[in-house]
């Protein structure tokens, strides 16, 4: 992934990354299953930094796929927005349904804590930017409320599943 992650890359090879890393996600995701499994009971703990690169990989992926899209001129502001609101929805789905799926409470705070930091760099891009087209400007704003409230959901299932 990160030999793949290239400022001069233009086109379709702005792609590239976030696709590496949908890869590694994906490849953690199998081996996160095989550690939830009954077979593996009792060695949560030693799974535990490969859930955490797992949840890590999965919000890194929408991450470097919204700044491929939103790095191209042409793109409208619309299309960038759907973009944001659609990662910020996947994640928190993905982190409340492999969290429930699979018992699994540190996938669900690792995204939880993606979505915050999301939700907080937007809130401090908003703070900071004074020219920003309004169409920005109320689509960040939702995508900073949409973030907070999927980090809560997240958490709520790592609770869910910590506790039942």
């Amino acid at each position: 992934w990160c030999a793949s992650l290239r400022p001069s890359y233009q086109g379709w090879a702005l792609y590239v990354s976030p696709f590496m890393l949908a890869g590694t996600a994906l490849s953690l995701s199998q081996l996160h299953t095989v550690a939830m499994s009954p077979a593996a009971e009792g060695l949560g703990w030693f799974f535990l930094p490969l859930t955490m690169h797992f949840g890590w990989t999965t919000a890194a992926t929408l991450v470097n796929l919204n700044g491929s899209i939103a790095s191209h001129p042409e793109v409208s502001d619309s299309t960038v927005i759907a973009a944001g609101h659609s990662s910020a929805f996947l994640a928190t789905a993905l982190g409340v349904g492999v969290t429930l799926a699979q018992a699994s409470p540190a996938y669900a705070l690792t995204i939880a804590w993606a979505l915050s930091a999301c939700a907080n760099g937007m809130a401090k891009r908003l703070a900071n930017e004074t020219n920003l087209r309004d169409s920005l400007q109320t689509g960040a704003t939702v995508q900073k409320n949409l973030c907070w409230a999927g980090a809560a959901a997240c958490a709520a299932s790592a609770l869910y599943v910590s506790v039942v």
